[in-house]
């Protein structure tokens, strides 16, 4: 009798010795003189295969980039267009939302006031409401004397509070101290809610002439809505703007009256993007890159702040040449004077600098353009 196969013994015991493991010479096609057992490999076979791979890849790349181009098309941004023939709250919805600059709406500081007016005079009446109830508990004291109730409700909020309930259970329909302060903090917060938004609506800058020229003009001229509802932008005192304040606004504006004086093609071209473009068709209506603006700008200012220092430096140089030096020494310091005052105002108007901000900053211009005056060999001697 035969002795079970334990089941732990390796599957190659049970191999017979005829058979053997493939050899790994199998795999080296490399090597084709060494003689080896199984089936054989046909390399041969495999160039054609190669070959067709090589050939459809072109057409695997023709088809990746026409799903890329369908993609594309997909994940084009999507533009709001201002539609001539679209009147209404729609078309005027569209036109304020085109630019930062038409974003003109009211703050309604009137209403803002009077709701305000009626919450402080509500809490006027609980403010004396309030201190009634504190004299009453104090006259009490003072007839009662130091042992007195009044003197712990005065003095202890539990007190207090446990001396409502039992007010409240004695006569339900009375109005307690609990009462009062409960009204006054739900009033105090909505008072404090709307001094806080009030705060920033009058934080809000106003728009500027040029901006409101232009949504006037819109609806004056497209007449998006009835005369009544359209009639907001006539309120020009009480319109704000949601655009932040920018730095150099007046450089914006001289930008902005160039290209509106010497509009053409070209300029269109430079400060006008694509997306700006297929924003409406109408001629008169024209929109400009904040960013390129934003560099034509920042441009002309640095040109500006580099004339500032080279100009000076310039007829200093030519002053120190001359040979009275008294007329020189007066003259350098005019010079230094009126290019000081230059930069003070360049700084004023262009920037949104503080006061010592300037100051620092004219003294810091002032002191280079004597550094300079100062290397001068014909003055130093």
């Amino acid at each position: 009798m035969e002795p079970p196969i334990s089941p732990i013994t390796d599957s190659s015991t049970l191999r017979s010795e005829d058979e053997k493991p493939p050899s790994k010479e199998l795999h080296t096609a490399s090597s084709p003189s060494r003689c080896h057992s199984g089936p054989s490999i046909n390399i041969k076979r495999l160039i054609p295969f190669k070959k067709l791979l090589v050939l459809k890849k072109p057409f695997y790349w023709w088809v990746s980039s026409e799903v890329q181009n369908d993609d594309q098309k997909k994940r084009q941004p999507t533009i709001r267009k201002l539609i001539e023939k679209h009147r209404g709250y729609r078309s005027l919805s569209t036109f304020l939302d085109s630019d930062e600059n038409f974003m003109v709406y009211r703050r309604f500081g009137y209403l803002h006031s009077r709701v305000l007016l009626r919450k402080q005079d509500q809490l006027r009446t609980l403010e004396d409401e309030l201190d009634d109830y504190d004299d009453s508990d104090i006259e009490k004291e003072e007839q009662e004397g130091p042992a007195s109730r009044a003197r712990m409700v005065l003095r202890s909020r539990d007190s207090d509070e446990a001396a409502c309930k039992r007010a409240m259970k004695e006569n339900p329909g009375i109005r307690t101290r609990t009462d009062v302060l409960n009204d006054i903090e739900t009033v105090l917060k909505q008072y404090g809610e709307l001094l806080l938004q009030a705060q920033n609506m009058v934080a809000l800058n106003k728009p500027a002439k040029r901006d409101y020229k232009s949504v006037e003009r819109y609806i004056f001229d497209k007449q998006p809505l009835v005369d009544e509802e359209q009639g907001f932008i006539y309120n020009q005192e009480d319109l704000i703007t949601l655009r932040d304040g920018r730095e150099m606004a007046l450089l914006d504006n001289f930008i902005e009256t160039l290209l509106k004086v010497f509009h053409c093609k070209p300029l269109q071209l430079v400060f006008c993007s694509k997306t700006d473009r297929e924003k409406t068709t109408d001629p008169n209506l024209r929109y400009y890159s904040k960013s390129r603006k934003e560099v034509a700008t920042t441009a002309i200012f640095t040109t500006v702040l580099l004339c500032l220092l080279v100009v000076p430096i310039f007829l200093l140089n030519r002053l120190t040449s001359m040979g009275d030096m008294d007329v020189t020494h007066t003259t350098s310091i005019m010079v230094l004077l009126v290019f000081t005052l230059i930069f003070s105002a360049v700084m004023s108007l262009f920037t949104r600098a503080k006061r010592h901000e300037i100051f620092a900053a004219s003294a810091a211009y002032c002191a280079v353009l004597v550094v300079f005056l100062s290397n001068f060999p014909s003055l130093v001697s």
